[in-house]
């Protein structure tokens, strides 16, 4: 398809020719936090998976954690290689950031003073509302639903979720 561009007044935006080095792909990663066997089976075809998601930019894995102190939760990792006893899933493309690396860095310092390690609740403020603030503010769009699907459904359902650190039946 040739990539003229008419005077038409719309634009289908693949035919604008994109430079490399004015945009920036982020990605959203994807992990299974269950092993696979039946009952992760029978939770995928009824839409529902238990997940960690943390985002791709510029060569570095930027992830969410709770931890005891009132330090940021935020931490970097290598691309695709997720926290312990997580399999990789997938990873999502989720947009472009026209941002320079300065600017990049300056939200993500700005979410990491956000985003207290103690602050971390399973269900009302996990790794996938990190990761889909970080996309929102980066790209202009959240993470898809579905990665949050379960800890949704644990609000509606807090008896069925255990207490402890972070786990506190959504009460926060």
């Amino acid at each position: 398809m040739s990539s003229q561009i008419t005077n038409s007044s719309t634009v289908d935006p693949s035919e604008i020719p994109l430079c490399k080095e004015q945009y920036i792909t982020v990605y959203l990663n994807v992990y299974d936090m269950l092993p696979r066997g039946r009952i992760t089976d029978i939770c995928y075809r009824l839409g529902v998976g238990i997940f960690h998601s943390s985002v791709e930019i510029l060569g570095r894995e930027y992830n969410f954690g709770g931890h005891d102190s009132d330090y940021t939760g935020v931490f970097v990792t290598r691309p695709k290689q997720g926290p312990p006893n997580v399999t990789f899933k997938e990873s999502i493309t989720m947009g472009y950031t026209t941002m320079d690396k300065e600017e990049i860095k300056n939200v993500i310092d700005e979410l990491s003073r956000a985003w207290r390690g103690n602050s971390y609740n399973l269900l009302t403020r996990n790794c996938n509302h990190f990761s889909s603030e970080l996309c929102e503010q980066l790209v202009g769009k959240p993470a898809p639903s579905w990665i949050n699907r379960a800890a949704k459904l644990g609000t509606f359902f807090p008896c069925v979720v255990p207490n402890g650190p972070g786990l506190d039946n959504g009460k926060k």
